[in-house]
């Protein structure tokens, strides 16, 4: 059994620029689809994270004439060895960033794969802790219109439609505002309910600090990225000085930076993205490290239904999962989700019995892939 074709596509969502993270507005999303197929017809589908509504081409470049022609001949049944090996190539020329991101979208197609041929679902091949995942609403982003109490009320309606908890945008203004904001959430959701805020690495360590401070009395679950990604010392003095749980470091790919968060004690949660940190593989090896320092992981997911469909497999699989980002925003291709009998039940996302991710996409997604001859044999 060999791989004999890769193609990929793009699917892109506009947005009006009306809305913004902590550190940009939001004019695009795009979605990067990877699909490997073997000799015997059988096929595996992936995802590669890539940020902001801006040109994919560099990430399409990546994926056909560098990724792509490594993964071609290669026997898909073993889909460690083939990461490896890829990881291995590239350890001196282009380690990290934009690399990594394509070797996580083989990854996660080559467990599809596997999936599909076994005819099991993928978490039941990662380990088979459950058949289920806890999901968040994730979103409180900044914006014309989105005042406390418009974000109080989006959180409140994701609770009704079956998530259970709610992440919140902070760092992107005033001290005062993101208090207030995160404090009409905290009301909207009642005592007990997870109440998260993401900094997105923006405050300096002073700020950090003050922040972690104000927000503590509003029972936060997490406060994710609370300076900047490489400060470990500063992330540590955020988690001792205030005795605020931390998650992170959410856009990385190095288990080096990993570890040190956990050997200084800095984070409550190991939280990671499959599509950037090397797919289902190494996210399996993550939730390792993190049981090793007697953590749980907690799982970023900001891209398309294949993304989330990914993640739940892993955190169903290996177990110590806290929670699965389940975006407000970034929702495309969601519809694929429910038509393939995913569903929402209090709080979990319910993965149901199909082999491999239990995602097909749409005729027209299907359509984008088979129109890309670019690498095949």
């Amino acid at each position: 059994m060999k791989i004999r074709a890769m193609r990929c596509a793009v699917v892109h969502r506009a947005y009006d620029g009306s809305t913004r993270n902590t550190r940009h507005a939001w004019n695009g999303k795009n979605y990067v689809l990877v699909q490997l197929e073997a000799d015997n017809g059988c096929r595996g589908l992936g995802e590669m994270y890539c940020d902001g509504g801006g040109s994919p081409e560099v990430a399409l470049a990546v994926l056909r004439h560098e990724v792509g022609p490594r993964v071609l001949g290669r026997d898909p049944r073993r889909p460690a060895a083939v990461t490896a090996a890829l990881r291995e190539h590239y350890a001196l020329s282009a380690r990290g960033g934009v690399t990594s991101m394509a070797i996580s979208a083989v990854d996660i197609a080559l467990w599809d794969m596997m999936g599909r041929q076994l005819g099991r679902p993928v978490f039941e091949l990662l380990g088979g802790r459950q058949a289920h995942v806890p999901v968040y609403a994730s979103g409180g982003m900044y914006g014309a219109g989105r005042t406390p109490d418009a974000l109080a009320r989006e959180m409140a309606q994701a609770q009704r439609q079956g998530l259970r908890g709610a992440k919140v945008k902070v760092g992107g203004a005033s001290l005062e505002e993101d208090v207030e904001r995160v404090a009409r959430v905290r009301e909207a959701l009642g005592p007990g309910v997870p109440l998260m805020a993401d900094a997105m690495f923006a405050p300096d360590l002073e700020g950090a600090i003050a922040l972690a401070r104000a927000l503590a009395p509003l029972d936060l679950h997490f406060l994710e990225a609370p300076t900047a990604a490489q400060d470990v010392d500063g992330w540590a003095a955020v988690r001792r000085q205030t005795g605020v749980a931390l998650a992170g470091p959410e856009l990385s790919d190095d288990v080096g930076l990993m570890r040190r968060l956990l050997e200084a004690q800095a984070l409550a949660y190991l939280q990671f993205d499959v599509t950037i940190a090397g797919g289902l593989g190494m996210g399996r090896d993550l939730a390792a490290l993190a049981r090793v320092h007697w953590r749980d992981i907690t799982l970023h997911c900001a891209a398309s239904a294949v993304a989330t469909a990914a993640s739940a497999h892993l955190g169903a699989g290996v177990g110590g999962c806290d929670g699965l980002e389940f975006h407000v925003m970034h929702d495309g291709l969601r519809d694929r989700l429910w038509a393939c009998g995913w569903r929402l039940d209090q709080g979990r996302l319910m993965i149901p019995d199909r082999p491999g991710l239990g995602i097909d996409l749409g005729d027209e997604e299907q359509h984008l892939l088979e129109a890309d001859t670019c690498c095949e044999v």
